[in-house]
């Protein structure tokens, strides 16, 4: 175990550079591969909940204006049965109060009508049922008021024979106060013309809307986000998220909330489109118009409709602050970091990962090297072996012409080493090797090289350079043993004999030819340095 991070603490130091960059670049392809699966699965994923999303509440919206229109044709169906009873009446010349107590029997039948009157010409109350908690009743001729001034009056008195008049919807007014409890009501009248065509006055029911907004209210239970019921100008007729928005446009003190305000973008494009969706930073609004005359116009083609309120808007809203309203709203920046964040833990797993893929690769490739540098190393010196000297000397040799330049070769072969080994041992005769190599790697240059040959001779290449310039590197080499050999007071003289040969590229002398001639130089002056060296300094104490 000790041996193994004593590796890696090798590799770490020797490999830095290497573990750093297969770390980097495994991290980064893990990492894309990791993210692009998640990113693929997440993005399918919101997709398929945005159009689940988008379809429920379409189909939510399509539901809720169902019940309003089935509702809202009723009311109309009604107002021609309250109507065809007056007209009968009238027709047959019969009794006013036997087609009164029709209307009393009809009212407490639906239930749903605060009140069923018929108003002349001027405006004034002729008949007024109102149903109570007790049940209908038929309201006193002194207790009859005068709508004239009222806009529902002015609205429908001006209408032809078989139009249909529906108010906007609004809350019970009497004596120009909002009656409390809130009463939401819709008025649904038509002029009334007698058998010559002349207009009577007009038929008017009071629809009292709570039935209707109650089963809104149960639909939007189900609802995804919020349901909004608006009128023409953009008021809250209905706000299932905040019922305090509701009926704004009734209060002088409320008039400024509305949709319209709240969200200007989305209610200018309702205003151009009857059906459809945005999509915004405050979430996804779908809407439809209801309550058209367009829809009227096509269930029932004897009568013609006249909107007092125009359309009414059914809105479901998903805010984007919600969990769904994000899956609309949420950039591919805010995803991106969504996920990372979500996987932040299977991240750190993955550099871990990459870090132990990349600590193999380094161990690998160490070992790689470790092999190449003892095949082609001497491992006493840290120079080439002879081996891989001359196989260095062939390139160049081989590439010396296409270069135009020239090669020295100098042998060298290390004075006494034998006499060092038998007299002061073999770890002075290393030492002496190193010191040998050690001086030559001070002086020669960067593109010059050394391989041993074995034992005591090494080899040294010059490239690019003659044999003049050759020797004044090998004169360095001198001076650094030199130095040594004044300073450190050894026991032995390094002392070293060398032979230099130039490769010339035009040259057609044969490598080892010239190979040859250094080593008969480097002979030649060993025989000279040896009749006056001694090489043992403890001989020349001894010989005084």
């Amino acid at each position: 175990m000790e041996e193994d991070l004593f590796m890696i603490r090798i590799i770490f130091i020797k490999q830095r550079k290497t573990l750093i960059c297969c770390t980097i670049l495994f991290f980064f392809l893990l990492s894309i591969f990791v993210f692009s699966i998640t990113y693929f699965l997440h993005y399918q994923l919101n997709e398929n909940k945005k159009k689940e999303l988008f379809k429920s509440e379409q189909q939510l919206i399509d539901v809720e204006n169902a019940i309003i229109s089935k509702e809202m044709n009723q009311i109309i169906s009604d107002l021609l049965y309250v109507y065809d009873c007056y007209q009968l009446n009238d027709i047959q010349n019969g009794s006013d109060a036997e087609m009164l107590e029709q209307w009393l029997a009809f009212s407490n039948r639906r239930k749903i009508y605060d009140q069923i009157r018929f108003l002349d010409l001027e405006g004034n109350e002729v008949y007024r049922v109102e149903y109570q908690e007790t049940g209908a009743i038929l309201v006193e001729k002194t207790e009859l008021q005068n709508k004239k001034e009222s806009y529902y009056f002015a609205d429908t008195i001006i209408l032809d024979q078989n139009q249909v008049y529906i108010s906007k919807f609004d809350l019970n007014i009497e004596n120009d106060k909002v009656v409390e409890p809130l009463k939401p009501m819709i008025r649904i009248a038509m002029p009334y013309f007698d058998k010559r065509g002349i207009c009577k006055g007009m038929i008017i029911l009071n629809y009292s809307a709570d039935d209707m907004l109650n089963q809104v209210k149960k639909v939007s239970s189900t609802s995804n986000g919020d349901i909004f019921l608006l009128n023409t100008e953009g008021y809250w007729i209905y706000d299932s998220s905040n019922s305090s928005n509701e009926w704004s446009f009734m209060f002088e003190d409320k008039k400024n909330i509305s949709f319209r305000n709240d969200y200007p973008e989305v209610w200018e494009q309702i205003q151009k489109n009857e059906n459809g969706y945005v999509i915004n930073t405050q979430g996804i609004f779908i809407y439809t118009s209801i309550i058209t005359s367009k829809a009227f116009e096509n269930n029932n083609d004897d009568y013609r409709f006249v909107l007092g309120g125009g359309d009414w808007v059914l809105v479901s809203y998903i805010s984007g602050e919600t969990v769904n309203g994000n899956l609309f709203t949420e950039s591919n920046g805010l995803m991106v970091l969504g996920l990372l964040r979500q996987y932040f833990v299977l991240y750190i797993l993955l550099f871990f990962i990459a870090l132990i893929i990349a600590i193999l690769i380094s161990i690998n490739k160490n070992e790689k090297e470790r092999i190449k540098y003892f095949s082609e190393t001497d491992v006493m010196t840290g120079v080439y072996n002879r081996r891989t000297g001359f196989e260095k000397l062939t390139f160049l040799y081989k590439n010396m012409s296409k270069n135009n330049s020239l090669i020295s070769i100098c042998f060298i072969d290390i004075n006494g080493l034998k006499e060092v080994n038998d007299m002061l041992g073999h770890v002075a005769g290393d030492e002496l090797i190193i010191s040998v190599i050690e001086g030559i790697k001070k002086s020669i240059r960067t593109n010059d090289f050394v391989a041993r040959l074995g034992g005591d001779e090494f080899l040294i290449v010059f490239e690019g350079l003659g044999e003049e310039k050759s020797e004044e590197i090998w004169k360095r080499i001198i001076l650094e043993y030199n130095y040594v050999n004044e300073k450190e007071k050894r026991e032995y003289l390094i002392s070293v004999s060398h032979g230099i040969e130039t490769f010339k590229f035009d040259s057609d002398e044969y490598m080892d030819i010239i190979l040859n001639q250094a080593d008969e130089k480097m002979y030649r002056e060993k025989n000279q340095i040896k009749k006056e060296l001694k090489v043992l300094r403890i001989q020349q104490k001894t010989s005084l």
